[in-house]
């Protein structure tokens, strides 16, 4: 398993090439089982290669890398398109007008709304795929653009049929598989509202969705779905309306779908309406899968979980638990056995081991590495998101290597994590992408 699931993740996902290579992170977490994870990274200490110049609206998505360009959307619905190298733009194309929320009875906490999913690009065909929401009212669409010159189409409307989409917001990142896209729309905490996952072929043909029965639900962890070694695709859900312990309403869950978005199996924690009823739900951070069968998942319920890819148990408390006392946002990053976990006190090193498998902590981080890390060379690289500053944590004991400050005076993003590109790690500030590298001395 473990050697079916490494060859998996490098051939469908990064492209098997040389040492030499160029360094490709096509997705949130460089591939679909959001590892989040590369043997390169610049060795500390590092400086400030490059600063783009000003973006035209707040960065929520990750950078994605390909063809020795740095690529990241912002929610003014424009794609920019940088060097790898100068940080020199390369290209940038405004997609469509933004939806601008002035009454509404949604609480978004980001205006305008544009992309805020991380792209996912296809090194089969060079399209990097986004979904856009458009003004004047809340529509959504899936736009493809050529990683070269920028040029693109509207592919496929994403909002399902019948949809009220004023109450639907895509979080969550594209994922690339089985032919097809993958992306969930949250709620924004509108009064009546139910979670939607969506998929498409790439060529925006054959829409699939999967809705939440019943009332609420959302899928909005920035890290999407994951993807199995057999093509079966992993979902968070959370924000559910569900209180009636008979009535379970699979929110508060990990579900596991075919590559059609048919429910195939799920896990809800046994507290789940507990969960459901005080809003810490399971949903805020979205599926790691582990090399030996297990995916990890998170959320704001302060409670780490195993659960198995072969019998995911159902409303259990699946196959270990672990009480991290932190609410987790975002995605993980793994290394081996070793999981890197977001939390908003400062993110914790948790060792997976034993048979059956349990969760150990390792080490916590400073109290403001509260982003989605990812590990890299030697060092694991997360944002204080609410400072700006890049942290580079030793992995055995979490003590920082370094810490430097993008920006001065610029924070991030809610949810914001870095990318490793070969020498590179990559961030977007609020305004800006900047790349660190090794510097001498």
């Amino acid at each position: 398993m473990l050697r079916r699931r490494a060859w998996l993740a490098v051939a469908l996902v990064v492209g098997v090439c040389a040492a030499a290579c160029t360094p490709t992170w096509l997705t949130y977490h460089r591939d679909n089982s959001r590892t989040g994870a590369d043997a390169s990274g610049p060795a500390t200490p590092v400086g400030v290669a490059w600063t783009s110049a000003f973006l035209d609206q707040f960065p929520y998505t990750e950078p994605v890398v390909y063809e020795n360009r740095v690529y990241v959307a912002t929610e003014n619905n424009t794609v920019y398109a940088l060097d790898l190298g100068t940080g020199n733009l390369v290209w940038s194309r405004h997609l469509v007008q933004p939806f601008t929320q002035v009454v509404t009875q949604c609480m978004y906490d980001v205006n305008p709304v544009g992309i805020t999913g991380t792209p996912v690009i296809d090194p089969s065909t060079n399209i990097l795929y986004v979904v856009v929401e458009t003004g004047p009212t809340a529509g959504h669409a899936l736009v493809g653009l050529d990683t070269a010159t920028g040029d693109g189409r509207v592919l496929a409307s994403g909002d399902p049929a019948g949809a009220n989409t004023s109450t639907l917001w895509n979080r969550t990142a594209l994922t690339l598989g089985n032919g097809r896209l993958y992306w969930g729309y949250l709620g924004a905490d509108c009064n009546s509202y139910q979670g939607t996952m969506v998929s498409v072929k790439t060529d925006g043909s054959s829409p699939v969705y999967y809705q939440i029965p019943g009332f609420r639900g959302s899928f909005w962890a920035p890290s999407g779905a994951a993807i199995d070694a057999d093509g079966n695709v992993w979902a968070a859900s959370g924000s559910g309306g569900q209180v009636d312990p008979t009535k379970p309403d699979r929110t508060t869950s990990l579900l596991e779908f075919s590559p059609t978005l048919q429910l195939l199996a799920y896990f809800t924690p046994s507290n789940w309406t507990t969960l459901n009823s005080t809003g810490q739900e399971l949903g805020s951070a979205g599926p790691s899968l582990l090399p030996n069968g297990v995916a990890f998942i998170a959320g704001k319920n302060k409670e780490a979980f195993l659960v198995s890819e072969a019998t995911p148990g159902g409303v259990s408390n699946g196959v270990a638990s672990f009480n991290t006392n932190c609410r987790s946002f975002g995605g993980d990053s793994t290394n081996g056995d070793i999981v890197y976990m977001p939390c908003e006190d400062g993110m914790l090193a948790l060792s997976v081991s034993g048979s059956p498998p349990t969760l150990t902590q390792l080490w916590k981080g400073p109290s403001d590495s509260n982003g989605p890390p990812v590990y890299g060379g030697s060092a694991v690289w997360v944002m204080s998101v609410d400072t700006g500053i890049l942290y580079a944590l030793n992995p055995s004991n979490g003590a920082p290597l370094q810490s430097i400050q993008l920006v001065a005076g610029e924070k991030a993003r809610h949810f914001t994590t870095p990318t490793v590109a070969g020498d590179t790690v990559l961030v977007a500030t609020e305004h800006h992408v900047v790349a660190v590298r090794h510097v001498s001395g």
